[in-house]
């Protein structure tokens, strides 16, 4: 059953590439600025219209929008993102250099959001309504309303200028990640904190935990077995569907501070009109996206077995009807 979800979901990974592809593509083409006026400075330099025209012609721009989008069809299909219009490198060699800070940017974040929001959400779930809830919820509601750019700048100006504990820029050292990290988790584990809490009132009331106690099952294994595991089911599935955002909120975190990652690739991509670049760190941002989410919903069919068993199920009738008379 495995397997077919994971076939299923590369299935849906290159339909959904491909419509990204197209879309991207399309926005592109109708971006106001011209990508040849970028690289011959024509702003500030004369330069005469032959060498516009070969500049165009050398580029594939001045072939009709169906050539050119097929030609990058073509490229994406043997893995080739194309070279970048401004230095003419491989964008694939590019991305290889720009990803590995976004991902661990992105994965210390996830890791943060968890380590954060699990306890807390668990305390103020096993204290409700105490002056701890209260306190929890109050802190949440404060944090989650801090755009993480204005908490970034905050963060540079106490740790970096006024205590200098921390480096403000660059990736010097291991500690670079701190401050990027912070101003990427603690919004957003203000959300978690609330969903975790929620999750497990809501559990409180369910017939599993009032059958369990009528069998004299003790607390903690009410709580580890019949509260904790099935309240981390949704902090899963909502994890797998915040990676999107969360590499999107590392483009502004990145350029606020120095860091050489996808985002502030992309911002330099998109200022220059170098479409190839873009192009390539959007579907690389689709493909984070769509694995994220395959790797929750398998986490999910692992931990909760009666999503296996209505997988199982669903496949069974679905065979069933495939085979049986129309």
């Amino acid at each position: 059953m495995i397997i077919t979800q994971i076939i299923r979901r590369i299935g849906q990974m290159i339909i959904v590439l491909f419509v990204l592809s197209t879309i991207t593509f399309i926005l592109m083409k109708l971006t106001p600025g011209d990508p040849v006026n970028k690289i011959l400075h024509l702003d500030v330099a004369n330069v005469s219209s032959t060498q516009v025209a070969e500049t165009k012609e050398k580029l594939g721009l001045n072939q009709s929008i169906f050539v050119q989008y097929g030609q990058w069809l073509g490229q994406i299909a043997h893995l080739n993102f194309g070279t970048s219009y401004q230095t003419g490198e491989s964008v694939s060699k590019a991305l290889l250099y720009y990803t590995p800070p976004t991902l661990i940017i992105a994965f210390l974040t996830m890791f943060t959001v968890l380590f954060i929001s699990i306890p807390l959400g668990t305390i103020a779930a096993k204290y409700y309504h105490t002056w701890i809830d209260k306190l929890i919820r109050i802190t949440t509601s404060i944090t989650v309303s801090i755009p993480s750019f204005f908490l970034g700048t905050i963060l540079i100006y106490i740790c970096a200028q006024r205590l200098n504990i921390l480096p403000s820029s660059g990736l010097d050292h291991v500690t670079s990640y701190i401050l990027p990290v912070l101003s990427l988790s603690i919004g957003m584990s203000a959300y978690y904190v609330r969903l975790m809490r929620s999750n497990l009132l809501e559990l409180y009331q369910s017939q599993e935990v009032s059958a369990s106690r009528l069998r004299g099952m003790t607390e903690s294994y009410i709580f580890w077995k019949d509260l904790f595991k099935p309240a981390l089911l949704p902090i899963i599935t909502v994890m797998g569907m915040s990676v999107g955002s969360l590499i999107g909120g590392t483009v502004v975190i990145e350029n606020l501070f120095g860091i050489p990652g996808v985002g502030h690739f992309l911002v330099d991509s998109i200022r220059v009109r170098d479409y190839p670049v873009i192009q390539g760190i959007v579907l690389m941002i689709g493909c984070c996206v769509i694995i994220a989410n395959t790797v929750s919903d398998l986490l999910l069919l692992w931990l909760d077995p009666k999503r296996r068993t209505v997988q199982q199920k669903s496949s069974k009738s679905t065979e069933q009807l495939d085979g049986g008379p129309l």
